[in-house]
């Protein structure tokens, strides 16, 4: 990939020069052409994605008029060589070259040339199969998301005109087919990563054998045209692998005052060879390094005892067009006690991520500059955004499945921000209580969050009694009786809401009849519940449970249930 820059190369293309930044005189020969100037540059911004990063070295040299030769050494051994580019603030560049030196003298037999080659091509393709597994688990959390959000859309317009179950079947459908398919493919995917790290393990041994790996010092050369003497900012760019984030969120519940605060942060996880010391970050939702359009579709032919063509290697070109992202100029400085900056930046380096894009990948631009050493072991994470909305709680509470009530908050996505799939840690005040997944939500849409059981509220159920009674004409059929009750004990010192939920008998047959009789206080009259799970057989109450004050007994729920059918009919056993 390396092309030599001779003298008379360079006097021609620097004669050409003046044509394209306006008639400028260059000289015709470039004395300095011929010595590389080695240029200390530092990571400068990096543009994270969640498989990949585009990272963006600066450095600032003084030139005087000229074609200049820089070289910027040490550049990481996960760098895709195809993606580096160049810019500079003043003059043009004419080229931009990688190069691989070996450090030490391996053997050169066609035996570990062989192994060698071996061993890059096994890295590719693990390489582009990592690539794909980080595609497929976005995807998959994608699915996730939309098949939750369906369900939620489905309860929120049961009972009304809106619903469309033909349509929320078929969504549902397809749903489950494509999860059924990203699982196939990641299956697929995390064993064929494991069959090419024990490939390569295995290369690398029998490499050793042969003698010691010739390791490589891998840098770039960029050969620049300055019509006048300058300080010139050089930004070298490129791709790492290796490097990647995802979305995490703390999600706060104050109860008492009805708000929750959503913090949403980026997990960075780094291992790409080199350090991050103050850079400018940008997290992108794009993928880089998957095809920017779809694959072609070859022909399907059927011939007499002729199997089907295999579609011939690298038929489907892999694009990884990366955009750097745009950053200020000066970074916050850093000194000896740890400080990044002064008072007067407080404000600016504290406040939420700025949004970029504006087509399906969104840029969120992290205003404080960050520190990331490359590990493998070790994860770091960046504030995108903290907001605070009001919500709604209630205490959830199915006793004939569990114990305990769980608080769960609902609450609008108040931000600017699309709180993307991920992991969620629930706080109710300073307590954790545990972690979730978190289904996202678009600016101004709900989202329902569940902070564990509050243990001021306690829920018991009991069968009180359970009896067989003749019934019908002349006594021919029995009923079974079963008496409920759920005792609610609110120990908060204030009025909870609580949705509870418990079930009844559900019959099978048209010679069985199942009804609830004297529920109290009486049942949910929601459209959702009366839409779509009281047909299934739960019982669910809408309730305003006031403080238990020492001594009492909380509030009752009571019920019964009866199951009728002919005296002769043998039923399956009724549960508690």
């Amino acid at each position: 990939m390396t092309m030599a820059c001779r003298p008379s190369m360079l006097a021609a293309a620097a004669l050409l020069l003046p044509v394209a930044i306006g008639h400028a005189q260059v000289p015709a020969t470039a004395p300095d052409v011929e010595s590389a100037r080695t240029c200390d540059a530092q990571v400068e911004s990096v543009l994270l994605y969640q498989g990949r990063a585009a990272v963006t070295r600066k450095a600032t040299v003084a030139l005087t008029s000229g074609v200049w030769r820089l070289r910027f050494p040490g550049l990481p051994a996960s760098v895709q060589p195809e993606t580096v580019e160049a810019r500079s603030s003043v003059g043009r560049i004419l080229s931009v070259d990688f190069l691989a030196q070996s450090t030490v003298e391996s053997p050169t037999t066609a035996e570990a040339q062989a192994i060698d080659a071996e061993i890059k091509r096994i890295e590719r393709q693990l390489a582009e199969t990592e690539d794909s597994l980080s595609g497929l688990r976005a995807d998959q959390r994608r699915v996730e998301s939309i098949g939750i959000r369906a369900t939620a859309d489905a309860t929120a317009t049961a009972g009304t005109s809106q619903l469309d179950i033909t349509r929320l079947e078929a969504l549902l459908k397809w749903t489950t087919d494509q999860q059924t398919r990203i699982s196939t493919a990641l299956r697929g995917a995390e064993q064929r990563a494991d069959e090419l790290r024990a490939q390569k393990s295995a290369a690398e041994v029998r490499r050793q054998q042969l003698g010691s790996m010739s390791s490589s010092v891998q840098s770039a050369e960029v050969v620049v045209a300055i019509t006048e003497s300058a300080s010139a900012d050089v930004r070298l760019s490129y791709l790492v692998e290796r490097a990647g984030w995802e979305p995490t969120y703390s999600v706060r519940a104050d109860p008492a005052a009805g708000t929750v605060r959503v913090e949403f942060d980026a997990r960075v996880r780094q291992a790409s060879g080199e350090d991050w010391h103050g850079v400018q970050l940008a997290l992108s939702t794009a993928q880089p390094s998957r095809a920017a359009a779809p694959p072609p579709v070859t022909p399907w032919r059927v011939d007499v005892l002729q199997p089907m063509r295999p579609t011939p290697p690298g038929a489907v070109a892999r694009s990884a067009k990366m955009a750097p992202a745009e950053v200020a100029e000066d970074a916050a400085p850093s000194d000896s006690a740890g400080r990044i900056g002064t008072a007067g930046d407080a404000v600016a380096l504290s406040s939420d991520a700025r949004i970029g894009g504006n087509g399906p990948a969104v840029t969120y631009q992290i205003p404080l500059p960050f520190d990331a050493a490359s590990d493998s072991q070790a994860s770091r994470r960046a504030r995108i955004a903290a907001f605070d909305t009001k919500a709604r709680f209630v205490h959830c509470a199915q006793p004939v499945a569990g114990d305990g009530a769980f608080l769960r908050a609902t609450l609008v996505n108040g931000s600017s921000f699309n709180l993307l799939p991920g992991k969620c840690s629930a706080f109710v005040d300073s307590d954790f209580v545990g972690s979730a997944p978190f289904i996202g939500a678009a600016p101004n849409e709900e989202v329902s969050v569940f902070f564990g059981i509050d243990p001021s509220v306690t829920v018991r159920r009991e069968e009180v009694e359970r009896i067989d009674r003749q019934s019908g004409l002349f006594g021919g059929g029995i009923d079974t009786v079963s008496s409920y009750r759920i005792s609610i004990m609110n120990g908060s010192g204030r009025t909870i809401d609580m949705e509870l939920i418990d079930r009844r008998p559900v019959s099978g047959s048209d010679r069985i009849e199942v009804r609830v009789e004297d529920a109290k206080p009486r049942l949910s009259m929601a459209d959702d519940y009366l839409a779509v799970s009281a047909p299934l057989g739960l019982l669910r109450w809408d309730l305003a449970v006031p403080p238990t004050r020492a001594g009492e007994d909380g509030m009752l729920v009571t019920w019964r249930t009866i199951v009728s059918r002919p005296k002769e009919l043998d039923i399956t056993p009724l549960p508690k």
